[in-house]
Parts: structure tokens; C-alpha cells; sequence
């Protein structure tokens, strides 16, 4: 275990050594996943004192998300419902959760939507949010710093071509938007778009790599007018910059099996936006079965 892990593992057990203390939702926000044995992921989104996110397990798998919805007190932690859903997004059914700093990180006790007893202990990733060639600021309060990755240089740079559009915007629907749009990076570290439907409404996850909590971000805020998608990626505990949480918001315009998306920090107007081209949707049952680094 590198000195960065080992000071996390440090600062974790300092942190909650004392689990019966009231913490802030910086203690709780963001992903957090199983220690060991069947794969779970929570990705909490907290605004003040209501929260939402989503769940799965190989959350590569499309058709393992589900969405989040609960309440937040400092002294009480989350109490909240996973609402799983069938393929057409009705709901298949409900697990009723606590989840509560102790034991060395998370402690969800509840039942699932079949009965069956839910008892989870969860860690945040050990291994952090992925280095970048940027500073980035970390959750929760005492995590060690990320590192900053410079690149070799070399080699011709330059601007990048003019965009040219493949054909006109698709007037939309949610049809037009479920599913998985592949983006930006390669291999591992490539950014997986996760949507799908839970009644009338929009959800997804944006992952890369989607083993890792740390480079989760919930969608949510969906909406559409006319030939214009709109959403936003809640950064919770990770993410650019020197604080969080914070917002990304996109807005995006589908043709031709291309999501062209303009991402904008909601608290940095000003500042440049992600703009980059997303291919899909890949069906939500397509994915099943993905299991990142088996």
C-alpha cells in the first residue's frame, strides 16, 4: 500500500473512531463502495438536507442502476430508498436503508426490496480520484492531497480542427436519450455515460473508471426543449479545482448517434467548458454483464 493509502487508511480511522459525534455531509457525500465480498456502490448527492444519487453494482452494467432518494441529518446520517427499476422504468422495488459513519467508514443497515435483512459496511476508494495534469480537491475533510500528473511534452500541438456537424439536431425524446453513451479517454480510464428512465423521470450516472467511486458523478436535473438536452453531473467528493461539491452543467444536441455536450461549472461561469462528442446510446441491456478489470 502506497504512503497516500496508508494516510487515508489514518485519517479514516481517526475520523471515525468516534462514530457517535455529529458530521457534516462532507463526511458523507459522494460514492462509497463495499469493502469486500458482492459488489455495491451508493453515490450520494447532498443538498442540505435532502439527498439523492444512484446505486449499482457492476456499475458498468447499465441494468444494475437505480436511483437514490432520502434525507440527511448530522446526527441521524442518511436515510434513504433505492428504487430499482424494470427495463421499461417502472419500479421493480424498494430497499429501505440507514447508512451511518462507524466501523472504520459506512455502516447501511436496512431491508431490501425482497425482505431479506441489508446490512453493507462501505470504504471510500482507496485508491482516489485518477491523477490529471490539474490540481484537484478531495472529500472527506483530512484525505490526502491528488497527485498532479505532468505530461512528457513533445511532439506537435496544436489547435484542434474545426467541429463540423454531422447533420441536423434530432428534435428529442427521452427515446432519443436512454441507454450508454461512450466518451472521451481510452481503455480503462474511458468515460461511460450511464441513462435510464424511472418513470417519467431521467437519471444516470457518469463513470471512468466505473470501478471506482472516485470517478463517479451522479446525472440528474434532466430536461429537453425541443433539438436541446440539458442536465447536470453533481461532483460531490471529488473533482478539478480547489473545493467541492460543484456542478457541471451540460447542455448537448444529438445527431447522428453523436452527443455533442458543452459541460459548464455552475460556479465558474467564466471558465472554459468540457466540450467533447459522446457516441451511442448502447442499449442498457447490452451492457449487461460488464465487469471492469475481470
Amino acid at each position: 500500500m502506497g504512503r497516500w493509502a496508508i494516510g487515508l487508511a489514518l485519517a479514516l480511522a481517526t475520523l471515525w473512531a468516534a462514530p457517535a459525534l455529529a458530521e457534516s455531509a462532507d463526511f458523507y457525500r459522494g460514492g462509497w463502495r463495499t469493502a469486500a465480498g458482492a459488489p455495491q456502490v451508493y453515490e450520494f448527492v447532498i443538498r442540505g438536507h435532502e439527498v439523492s444519487g444512484v446505486a449499482c453494482t457492476r456499475c458498468a452494467d447499465g441494468t444494475t442502476l437505480a436511483r437514490i432518494e432520502g434525507t440527511f441529518d448530522e446526527k441521524d446520517g442518511i436515510r434513504f430508498t433505492v428504487r430499482h427499476l424494470a427495463p421499461d422504468g417502472s419500479l421493480a422495488g424498494v430497499d429501505h436503508a440507514r447508512a451511518k459513519l462507524g466501523e472504520g467508514g459506512l455502516v447501511v443497515s436496512g431491508t431490501r426490496a425482497d425482505h431479506r435483512p441489508l446490512t453493507l459496511a462501505m470504504i471510500k476508494d482507496p485508491r482516489g480520484p485518477t491523477p490529471g495534469g490539474y490540481p484537484q480537491a478531495r472529500l472527506p475533510p483530512g484525505s490526502p492531497p491528488v497527485a498532479i500528473v505532468r505530461g512528457a511534452g513533445g511532439g506537435a500541438v496544436g489547435p484542434p480542427p474545426p467541429y463540423v456537424q454531422p447533420a441536423p439536431w434530432r428534435q428529442l425524446s427521452a427515446a432519443d436519450v436512454l441507454g450508454v453513451w461512450i466518451g472521451f479517454g481510452v481503455g480503462m480510464e474511458k468515460q461511460y455515460f450511464l441513462i435510464r428512465r424511472d418513470g417519467d423521470r431521467l437519471f444516470g450516472l457518469a463513470c471512468g473508471r466505473c470501478d471506482n467511486p472516485y470517478t463517479f458523478g451522479a446525472l440528474d436535473h434532466f430536461a429537453i426543449h425541443g433539438a436541446t438536452l440539458e442536465f447536470d453531473i453533481e461532483h460531490q467528493d471529488w473533482g478539478e479545482g480547489d473545493h467541492v461539491p460543484f456542478i457541471r452543467h451540460v447542455t448537448a444536441h444529438i445527431a447522428m448517434n453523436e452527443l455533442r455536450m458543452d459541460a459548464r461549472r455552475t460556479d465558474a461561469p467564466g471558465r472554459p467548458g468540457i466540450v467533447a462528442s459522446l457516441i451511442g446510446p448502447i442499449s442498457l441491456a447490452a451492457t449487461k454483464g460488464n465487469r471492469p478489470g475481470d
